[in-house]
């Protein structure tokens, strides 16, 4: 359970200590039955967070749903939300139609992120306020992001669906999709133009 503000040193001693304790009897078992019972964002900090969402993910242990809504919610490192979304999703069968809507789109929870990150603040819903597009736009990127990085089909569905979406920021936020696809490789620019069935190219 690294944190850098121990050191190196500190931080070897106590993994070892861990990795002797999950070689004891039963102590596996009781951990995970702790993990899946666990409500408070607050009970760890996050670099406590992030080994045990990683930890979980490796060893194929869920995590309540709400609990890593607001964990996402709450942190905004693009790793730690792929980490969230990857533990989140992992156990997910369902195969997304082609061209599926973010009403219709079928993970609860994908579903949920991406509605909080496309939804309008009642203070600019107002006819005489013009909300920043940047700042109208900078959850939805941020999700969107973390959506390619991940890269599992579902995710890849959920990146088209959310750039597909008709509101306030569908334009903007589709231009920025644009500007990211420059930044990358034509490899992997290529990949996203397929899987999202968008032309992404500015040629």
């Amino acid at each position: 359970m690294a944190n850098p503000a121990y050191g190196f040193a500190t931080n070897e001693e106590y993994s070892l200590r861990f990795a002797s304790l999950l070689g004891t009897d039963g102590f596996e078992a009781a951990l995970r039955k702790e993990i899946e019972g666990l409500r408070d964002k607050d009970a760890l900090t996050s670099n406590g967070w992030l080994w045990l969402i990683r930890w979980a993910r490796s060893r194929q242990i869920a995590m309540p749903e709400e609990l890593l809504l607001e964990l996402f919610d709450e942190w905004s490192s693009v790793p730690a939300r792929c980490a969230i979304v990857d533990l989140a999703t992992f156990r997910s069968e369902l195969q997304p139609r082609a061209n599926v809507t973010l009403t219709d789109f079928p993970n609860r929870f994908l579903a949920k992120i991406m509605n909080k990150a496309t939804a309008i603040p009642v203070k600019d819903l107002r006819e005489d306020v013009r909300p920043d597009s940047g700042r109208l736009t900078a959850q939805a990127e941020s999700v969107l992001v973390v959506f390619l990085q991940v890269g599992t089909p579902l995710t890849i569905a959920a990146a088209s669906a959310l750039v597909r979406h008709q509101w306030q920021g569908h334009e903007q936020l589709f231009e920025f999709l644009q500007v990211l696809a420059q930044t990358v490789d034509a490899e992997t620019r290529g990949v996203w133009s397929e899987r999202l069935n968008l032309k992404l190219s500015r040629e």
